[in-house]
């Protein structure tokens, strides 16, 4: 990925714009035809919405939004693609396993206060990393080896900027993510 971002800042600093995009859309593939699940006006959140769940859509499971985001949180963009697109693809790996594939996704802004929260089916089946104190419990990612699962660490990362929380919840077959962020203060 760096070395795509390192591509596309190329063409841009050596005033390639239409080079740098055509470059960007053969990465994120054809999304002209795709389908419009946020339009907020605020890019960084209808970007990563729009393309994860448009492929949500494309392998078939069944999608429920609750959006009202506003167009210029006091949030920073690469914090947004942090907790945002992680929750996201969490959901998607989670849910490939399951019967019944759903992804829920509500972000609410009110008051100064932002949450965002994927519920998603699962197989049922939750892993921990080896930890002796039940408080300390980290859910271990099913992926092996690699840079993989360091997502619930980045997204917990970049809700202490905000003074924010992450409350992971599951039953047998609805694992829930809920962050909370407090932008009034950031």
């Amino acid at each position: 990925m760096k070395m795509h971002l390192a591509a596309a800042t190329d063409f841009i600093k050596n005033d390639k714009a239409k080079a740098a995009g055509d470059y960007l859309e053969n990465l994120l593939g054809d999304i002209t035809a795709s389908e419009v699940f946020s339009s907020s006006g605020n890019l960084a959140f209808d970007s990563i919405i729009n393309f994860k769940l448009n492929k949500a859509k494309s392998e078939n499971i069944k999608l429920d939004t609750t959006l009202l985001i506003p167009p210029t949180p006091n949030i920073e963009v690469p914090d947004i693609v942090t907790i945002l697109g992680n929750l996201l693809d969490n959901a998607l790996e989670a849910v490939a396993n399951a019967e019944d594939k759903l992804i829920r996704l509500t972000v609410k802004y009110s008051k100064g206060n932002l949450v965002i929260k994927v519920d998603n089916t699962f197989d049922g089946v939750v892993k921990y990393k080896n930890r002796r104190d039940e408080a300390e419990k980290i859910i271990a990612t099913r992926k092996e080896g690699g840079d993989h699962g360091h997502g619930l660490k980045n997204i917990r990362r970049a809700v202490e900027k905000y003074n924010g929380t992450v409350d992971i919840s599951y039953d047998s077959n609805i694992f829930s993510v809920t962050v909370m962020l407090y932008l009034d203060n950031a």
